[in-house]
C-alpha cells in the first residue's frame, strides 16, 4: 500500500508546499494517520490525496501565522523547468495552486479536485481561471 502511493503523494505534497523535505513530511504523517484505520477506509487513493492537501493546507495556515515556516524557503531543484514553474506556481494564492497542481499534475477532474478542497466545482473553475490568467500575464 504505501509503496503503492507513495510516489504521487511526494509529488503532490512538493508542488504544494514546494519542498521535498516538508512533502516527505506530510505524507508520512499522512500514512501515519492512516493506517490504524485503513480497513475502514472506502477508497485508499482518495483519502490519502485529501489529507495530502489538507496537511499542506495547515502548513499554510501556520505560516501565515508564524512567518517562518520551511515552506517560505526557496526550493530548487537544479532543473532550471522545475525551479521556473515552482517560482510561477510559489506567486499564486495557496488556493490557486492547489487547483493547478490536482488539474495538471494529477489530472484531476473539478469534481473531485472540488471534493479534496471541500469547495463546490464552480469554485474550482474560477481558481484555474484565475491563476492561468495570472500565470499568462507573468508569462507575457
Amino acid at each position: 500500500m504505501y509503496d503503492q502511493h507513495w510516489n504521487q503523494l511526494i509529488g503532490l505534497a512538493t508542488l504544494l508546499s514546494g519542498s521535498r523535505s516538508v512533502a516527505e513530511e506530510v505524507v508520512q504523517d499522512v500514512f501515519a494517520a492512516a493506517i490504524p484505520r485503513w480497513d475502514s477506509i472506502d477508497n485508499h487513493e482518495w483519502y490519502l490525496k485529501r489529507s495530502v492537501v489538507n496537511r499542506v493546507r495547515s502548513l499554510w495556515r501556520r505560516d501565515a501565522r508564524m512567518k517562518a515556516s520551511p515552506l517560505a524557503r526557496e526550493v530548487t531543484s537544479g532543473e532550471p523547468q522545475i525551479d521556473e514553474t515552482w517560482r510561477l506556481l510559489r506567486r499564486l494564492p495557496a488556493r490557486q495552486r492547489t487547483v493547478l497542481v490536482l488539474r495538471i499534475y494529477l489530472d484531476l477532474p473539478d469534481e473531485e479536485i472540488a471534493g479534496l478542497m471541500h469547495c463546490p466545482e464552480p469554485t474550482v473553475r474560477s481558481l484555474a481561471f484565475r491563476a492561468l490568467a495570472t500565470l499568462r500575464k507573468e508569462l507575457s
